[in-house]
């Protein structure tokens, strides 16, 4: 038996042999090819080395978006209190203490809770601290609280770092969520919400594709990715198989096809330079949005545009958003380029300036009125003006009091008959089709209604109805008025940085001529008499010249009215430089509103604008026409430093009246009979606190601190008061304190 069972045990291990031999026989011959490509798969990857993404700046050198590191903060909030089926408290083994569980102790829970979410308020003030207080205390506070629970996405980098080193938190806080890591790299908008539908947006989360220049120029923003090979090896460590460098690998595909894997350096992505300046920008928003808060609007844009180039200096498009209650860029959202709407009196420069090709119509052109309405015949052909009643007004008058009469009258007399003429003529000038900017944004189809269809059509068409445009379309058309009929096209990037050079986007003309000079020079005048005479003279000044034009156009819904109103033109007038337009949509009544956006928009580029100075724009210190008129003509401050003071007479060319040069501190004083007006030396008695009114706060604190005197100082603005007051007895050392206003 022994010899039997040990002949079987023999048998068995040849068997078994033969069945091991030929298994390796397979593998290494049969199957061989299958397990050597599976075992290389195992074994090298190719991993992606992602470019990174160029910067946008602003014309003015600052940076408008960059791609910075954000996190996902996700918290590990189980109790750190364990408890039992009933709810109650489970103590260690001896009853002393009970037994925490959780990732976050309950002690440093309750210490440090306020200072996340506080930390959490700071780097998102779209939301207060309660609001992280209650979201994160009310998921601790349940049974089973999440382990991976969100509590905001897209957190600076180094505010998750601080809540990741506070004492007994590093646990509590998730750093792989599925695999991934919370840490990633996003897109962020340096000036925060700025401009954002210019700059542009992601359109989803994890898309690759944006709006605005982002999506424009995303192929230069974007760079070449870099593709190597890694070899494992050993577990979790791989290194680079092949030098980085362009090598092409042969890979077998399913179908026994050999493709081609390009290895691949990468290559960053090129910044780009938009259009925008901050200081107009700046000013453009803030103007906007207060315009849209006191007049109840729902949305509206403001253009800056430079007339030779068409680069766009500003460009706000502001909407209401009922989640932070307030007016902001809203995402998908351009109102300059997206939203369509019937200009009304804007669209006036339009339908006038076609009408000028006619030899007949001149600027002196007398029309028939009839007060307030006139009918043009009809049920439908009653036509009426709100403003001065008049029997009859020249081209001019119509223009200055934005006479619906008036633009009719003309419109009826000379085009009734050959309606058609008159819309080819508006076609062919203004630029109906899509503009294409170099910003990614819907553009919707504009168009004019059939004239032929009604008389009311056709009268509607003359004073900026029955038709609809965008406010970038109506900005183009002013600004090839203002530049004597040369059309170019709007574009929001200046250039692409190359290395440290810019290489420049040069002007885009779209039409060499949408009209002659002569009409284009009748306009610019009709257009400078509507804001010297006419609708627009609420922004009136004698400092620089505007061109312009105030529009309101009425919408009803349901048996309500409501307005766009609108201005547009160019400044200054003298020698134009810029075109501005503002649109504010849907407010509660018609009015000229926007024109005043428009003078604080105007105002800003010309104080800071130098070249305005050689362009016509008239003094701000206008001199004396009669040198033996006492009455002061040029600027004047009550105390200053003498030298600095000096330097900012030759500044603004006014000549600096002094009778020391060499005094540091200077007053200024109004002539007498026996003194001449102009500045004095200043020397404060020693002992007594100098007297500060009208100086500024540096130079007040020079003054008072080379007294010997500490100095406090409130508010901002020039000294209106001090205390003690000036020429009171104080020791050295004391305490002043300066209120500016």
């Amino acid at each position: 038996m022994n010899k039997g069972m040990t002949g079987l045990y023999l048998l068995l291990t040849l068997v078994g042999g033969l069945a091991i031999f030929w298994a390796m026989i397979k593998i290494q011959w049969v199957h061989g090819d299958e397990w050597r490509e599976r075992g290389s798969k195992r074994e090298v990857g190719m991993r992606v080395d992602p470019a990174r993404r160029g910067n946008i700046y602003s014309s003015d050198g600052k940076i408008l978006a960059t791609t910075v590191t954000v996190c996902d903060l996700y918290l590990d909030l189980r109790n750190g209190i364990e408890k039992d089926d009933q709810g109650d408290t489970v103590y260690d083994s001896r009853s002393h203490r009970p037994k925490e569980t959780g990732s976050i102790a309950d002690s440093s829970y309750r210490r440090y809770i306020d200072t996340v979410c506080l930390m959490l308020h700071q780097a998102t003030p779209s939301r207060s601290k309660q609001h992280y207080l209650d979201r994160i205390g009310g998921e601790r506070a349940k049974k089973k609280a999440s382990r991976c629970f969100l509590v905001q996405r897209g957190v600076p980098y180094s505010v998750w770092l601080d809540i990741s080193r506070l004492p007994g938190w590093r646990a509590g806080v998730v750093r792989q969520v599925d695999g991934r890591s919370v840490v990633r790299q996003e897109r962020a908008h340096i000036y925060g919400n700025m401009a954002g539908n210019t700059i542009g947006f992601r359109n989803q989360r994890e898309s690759r594709s944006f709006t605005g220049l982002e999506g424009a120029y995303d192929s230069i923003l974007r760079g070449q990715d870099g593709i190597f090979n890694l070899r494992r090896l050993t577990k979790g460590i791989w290194l680079a198989d092949e030098p980085h460098g362009r090598k092409e690998i042969p890979q077998r595909t399913d179908n026994d096809r050999v493709d081609t894997l390009v290895l691949q350096n990468r290559i960053d992505g090129m910044s780009i330079v938009s259009t925008l300046d901050t200081r107009y920008q700046d000013i453009a928003e803030s103007s906007l949005r207060k315009a849209l808060e006191q007049y109840g609007g729902t949305a509206g844009c403001a253009l800056l545009m430079e007339m030779q180039t068409g680069y766009v200096l500003a460009c706000a498009n502001l909407a209401v958003d009922t989640h932070a209650h307030t007016f902001m860029e809203v995402k998908d959202r351009n109102v300059a380029v997206s939203d369509v709407y019937e200009p009304g009196s804007t669209f006036k420069t339009v339908i006038l300036t076609a009408m000028l090709n006619d030899p007949a119509v001149k600027i002196d052109t007398a029309m028939k009125v009839q007060a307030f309405y006139k009918n043009f015949g009809g049920k439908y052909g009653e036509i009426k003006d709100s403003h001065k009643k008049h029997d009859s007004l020249t081209v001019k008058e119509v223009m200055e009091e934005s006479s619906n009469v008036g633009m009719c009258e003309l419109g009826w007399k000379y085009y009734n008959h050959r309606r058609d003429t008159l819309r080819h003529i508006v076609e062919r000038m203004f630029p109906y089709g899509k503009l294409n900017p170099d910003v990614v944004a819907r553009e919707y189809k504009t168009y004019v209604n059939d004239l032929h269809l009604s008389n009311r059509d056709f009268l509607n068409f003359c004073y900026g109805y029955s038709t609809r445009v965008s406010a970038l379309q109506l900005l183009t058309f002013y600004n090839a008025l203002g530049a004597e009929g040369r059309m170019v096209k709007p574009q929001f990037c200046k250039g692409v940085m190359k290395g440290e050079k810019l290489v420049e986007n040069g002007p885009i003309v779209l039409n060499e001529s949408i009209c002659s000079r002569e009409s284009a020079r009748m306009m610019r005048a009709l257009l400078e008499s509507v804001v010297e005479n006419g609708t627009g003279n609420n922004i009136k000044n004698s400092t620089y010249g505007i061109a312009g034009k105030t529009g309101t156009a009425v919408h009803s819904y349901a048996n309500r009215h409501s307005y766009n109103a609108s201005f547009c033109g160019f400044f200054p007038s003298e020698n134009p430089r810029y075109t501005c337009l503002v649109v504010l949509e849907n407010i509660p009544y018609y009015g000229r509103q926007a024109a005043l956006v428009f003078k604080n928009i105007s105002d800003c580029v010309v104080a800071v604008d130098k070249r305005l100075s050689e362009g016509g724009v008239k003094s701000v210190w206008p001199r004396l026409e009669d040198d033996s008129t006492k009455a002061r003509q040029h600027p004047v401050t009550l105390r200053a430093n003498g030298e600095q003071l000096a330097e900012a007479y030759n500044i603004v060319r006014q000549p600096y009246t002094t009778v020391d040069r060499h005094s540091r501190w200077v007053t200024y004083r109004e002539a007498t009979d026996s003194t001449a007006s102009g500045y004095y030396p200043y020397y404060p008695s020693s002992g007594t606190v100098a007297e500060c009114y009208g100086m500024t706060a540096k130079d007040a604190v020079a003054l008072l601190q080379q007294q010997g005197y500490r100095v406090r100082v409130v508010g901002y603005g020039k000294v209106c008061s001090q205390s003690p007051k000036g020429g009171a007895i104080a020791k050295k050392g004391s305490l002043v304190t300066i209120t500016l206003k």
